[in-house]
């Protein structure tokens, strides 16, 4: 091996241009920008070429170094993949995962999941951010897996393996109840409450108005399901959403109503891996991911509504 080619070294370098900039990358490597600063300069003067050109802001790469970067990139991820095959063979726990779970099934699912797989990892980071559950996350190697609803970028180097399947729901207060009987009498009704636009829940709804000729009134958006129904049950409004996000937010006492969104519309969970992972982990993270909703989520939510994920809406009373 030649005697430049060092792997933190290589890393570091693959941080700055990630990042643009050496104390962005000091950051997210717990680095100083003079350590990060003077691996750069050993690498370059190792390969005998400049990889950075330090007088533009923010620090870019050179000719060369944009074509070292492309192919270290590739190195570190195979590097990864080996450390990872290693360690699960040799039944040690790996040092750090880094997860995206989407909110509702981080919190509802999610405490299950973690217990389950707690012995896989030394150190657990998981995020419910919008930033960190969107497939951007996992190819910018934010996080090494995601459970997420975002289909937007089904991109052909991402692995998709199916967690759960749930329909669209609404929910109203029950002051709405004579009115609930489709989206359009709602509109009419009632003011409608609705998920942020960054949220991928809110980015499938518009797709449901769009198909169906509907334009809500903008009046009310807020960015959590815990916002969205508590003014739900405050009598504020009515709100399209799903079981698991009902589950996390509603208390057990919520006086509201639910009811089925028609034409049915599904929100589909996976779990998304590069598809240089390895493949026998990401397996075990699905199934157990899949568990954990069978086990703890699908009851309760056939306590709260027994109708909700099959779609068998009863008649209301006389």
């Amino acid at each position: 091996m030649k005697s430049w080619m060092n792997l933190r070294a290589i890393e570091i370098f693959v941080a700055v241009v990630e990042d643009e900039g050496l104390t962005a990358a000091g950051r997210r490597l717990n680095l100083t920008q003079s350590a990060v600063s003077q691996a750069i300069t050993s690498l370059e003067e190792a390969i005998g070429q400049k990889l950075i050109d330090r007088t533009v802001r923010p620090a870019r790469p050179t000719l060369f170094g944009s074509d070292f970067f492309h192919k270290a990139v590739d190195l570190i991820e195979r590097a990864h993949e080996l450390e990872q095959v290693t360690d699960l063979a040799m039944g040690k726990t790996l040092p750090l995962l880094r997860i995206g779970i989407v909110d509702s099934f981080a919190a509802t699912a999610g405490p299950f999941l973690v217990q389950e797989l707690s012995s896989i990892a030394a150190r657990w980071t998981v995020s419910s951010s919008a930033n960190d559950t969107g497939t951007r996350a996992l190819l910018e190697r934010r996080v090494d897996f995601l459970i997420t609803s975002d289909e937007s970028k089904r991109e052909t180097s991402l692995v998709w393996r199916p967690i759960f399947e749930e329909p669209f729901i609404i929910v109203a207060p029950k002051s709405l109840s004579a009115s609930a009987s489709s989206v359009r009498t709602l509109l009419r009704a009632g003011e409608l409450i609705r998920y942020g636009e960054a949220s991928f829940l809110d980015q499938q709804t518009e797709i449901y108005f769009r198909e169906h000729s509907l334009r809500p009134q903008e009046k009310y958006r807020l960015d959590t399901s815990d916002a969205i129904l508590a003014m739900v049950c405050a009598g504020i409004g009515w709100a399209i959403t799903t079981p698991l996000c009902a589950l996390k937010s509603l208390p057990p006492d919520a006086d509201v109503i639910f009811r089925q969104l028609r034409p049915s519309m599904k929100r589909r969970l996976f779990l998304v891996s590069r598809d240089n992972e390895v493949g026998s982990l990401g397996e075990h993270i699905a199934a157990a991911a899949r568990r954990s909703v069978e086990k703890h989520c699908i009851p309760a939510i056939n306590k709260m509504a027994p109708w909700l994920l099959n779609g068998d809406q009863p008649a209301d009373p006389e």
